[in-house]
């Protein structure tokens, strides 16, 4: 078996030609026949069966089937079929279509010695090896961090990777290319190798994303600098990522005893058996750089989702995101302790990363406020972990949640008491919704732009679409219907967070 596309491509360079008419690049051909007397009689032809014809003998013959009409002199076929203007020696053009057969059946060879290789457990480096004799082209696998599990031949590429951690990973420029030309997108949805170009390279790159249980948990990338791909290249890049899979599946076995010592770590510290003193001087015995303030970021999979690799696999890529980072496993979830320097919680590289680790992987994770004690972080371990069980059965838009965005929410269903906190509204606030409820009115929306737009009458009135006197008239009305009073800064406080315990209240 073998693409037409395949046949079309190597006839054309072979001899200097245009093969014209419809090419269609998933259509395979299983042999190569002489159109005869008896073909020309026949309406339907046999599929997957390329017919050689001879213009000047056969070509006002009507059949349906892959026919090729070699000498047409710029004229056009009867049948729908492909055409070439020259006239080309039919034997020589036979023997051309049919090397091009045989290289295909060697692909199932080739695809049967990956197979064996992998059946005997030779592991993921002999297997790359192997691959790369027929491909002849580098090949890397990454996991969904963007850090490199393996590689054939060694990489030597110091323009778009770098050293993380003791780990290589692609430079977060090169990331953003990926992202901003969708290959990311691309690997996450495509179950086929795809070929695609950057602008700094002449050649073309291979990915084909690398699943287990439907979930992708890396990728392939096969740079083709050393010769053009072909159309069964393809294949046997598709079968190689079906077999790392698998090669990573087995890998299940291996253990991190690093991750051991991160675990006791993590566990002493949330469960507060040292002091501030004796915290510092274990985080940087276990080769973390304490500093000024600290955050915390706990993955887990989604609800329908179960691990389906090693855990050191995941604690790789999570360490590859935070490079001075600890990473500890809790039942499912992984807890990573991050010092910074900084109060800004994640960078928009970071975050960018963190999501493409979190939706390729099917997890979701919650960033705990920055604090800037260690000794305090058994608190911001528990924001994470109660906003976390809270979010998993109502998880549906971006894989990041930010307990600075949620704590009203995680504060309210850790009371479990929902009839209190609705009472702890505000009456003007409670009754204005139901005034507005009855009455078709805007009087909470307009509230609402009010905080929304910083208190700023003209910033409210521009975004409300009206004029200012019309925003007055509605504050006024407020306070006639309502007794609002919004020249009170205690009660503009329990306003807004009325208005914003009713949003929490809604997600019940």
């Amino acid at each position: 078996m073998a693409y037409l596309s395949d046949i079309v491509s190597i006839l054309e360079k072979k001899y200097h030609i245009v093969i014209h008419g419809k090419k269609q690049n998933r259509r395979t051909i299983d042999g190569i026949h002489f159109f005869n007397d008896n073909d020309a009689n026949i309406e339907h032809l046999s599929p997957n069966i390329l017919y050689l014809a001879d213009f000047d003998k056969y070509g006002d013959a009507e059949v349906y089937g892959d026919v090729m009409f070699l000498g047409t002199h710029g004229c056009v076929p009867s049948s729908d079929s492909l055409y070439i203007d020259e006239k080309i020696d039919l034997i020589d053009f036979y023997n051309t279509c049919e090397d091009v057969i045989l290289s295909y059946r060697r692909t199932d060879l080739e695809k049967q010695q990956l197979f064996n290789i992998l059946h005997n457990g030779y592991g993921l480096e002999t297997l790359l090896k192997t691959a790369y004799k027929y491909l002849n082209n580098q090949i890397v696998v990454c996991d969904s961090s963007y850090g490199v599990l393996s590689s054939y031949p060694e990489l030597d590429d110091t323009e778009n990777l770098e050293t993380k951690n003791n780990r290589l990973t692609v430079r977060a420029r090169y990331a953003e290319d990926m992202e901003q030309k969708k290959v990311t997108e691309r690997i996450y949805h495509s179950v086929y190798p795809f070929a695609t170009k950057f602008d700094d390279y002449p050649y073309l790159w291979i990915f084909e994303s690398i699943r287990i249980k439907h979930a992708v948990v890396g990728y392939i990338c096969i740079r083709c600098n050393e010769r053009e791909h072909t159309e069964s290249d393809l294949e046997l890049i598709h079968a190689l990522t079906k077999m790392v899979s698998i090669q990573l599946q087995k890998d299940d076995s291996y253990r991190n005893p690093q991750g051991i010592k991160y675990d006791i770590f993590l566990k002493e510290l949330f469960e507060r058996h040292y002091d501030e003193e004796m915290a510092n001087e274990q985080l940087t015995l276990i080769g973390i750089k304490p500093n000024i303030y600290y955050f915390i970021v706990t993955c887990s999979f989604t609800k329908n989702t179960q691990r389906l690799m090693a855990y050191h696999h995941y604690i790789h890529q999570i360490t590859n995101i935070f490079t001075n980072s600890v990473t500890g496993v809790f039942g499912s979830r992984f807890v990573t302790l991050i010092p910074s320097d900084s109060m800004e919680i994640l960078d928009e590289k970071t975050e960018k990363r963190l999501k493409t680790f979190l939706t390729m992987n099917n997890m979701i994770a919650t960033v705990s406020h920055v604090y800037d004690k260690l000794t305090d972080s058994y608190a911001y371990y528990f924001q994470c972990q109660g906003l976390l069980s809270q979010r998993l059965n109502l998880f549906n838009d971006c894989p990041i949640i930010y307990y600075n965005d949620h704590y009203l929410w995680h504060i309210l269903s850790a009371l479990n008491k929902p009839a209190l906190a609705e009472a702890s509204i505000n009456p003007s606030i409670k009754f204005m919704k139901k005034h507005d409820e009855q009455n078709g009115t805007n009087y909470i929306s307009t509230l609402r732009a009010y905080f929304e737009n910083k208190r700023s009458a003209p910033a409210t009135a521009a975004a409300l679409f009206i004029h200012k006197s019309t925003l007055f008239y509605r504050f006024e009305k407020m306070k006639q219907l309502f007794q609002i009073e919004l020249d009170n800064s205690d009660a503009l406080f329990s306003y807004e967070y009325s208005l914003r315990l009713l949003d929490e209240l809604h997600y019940e």
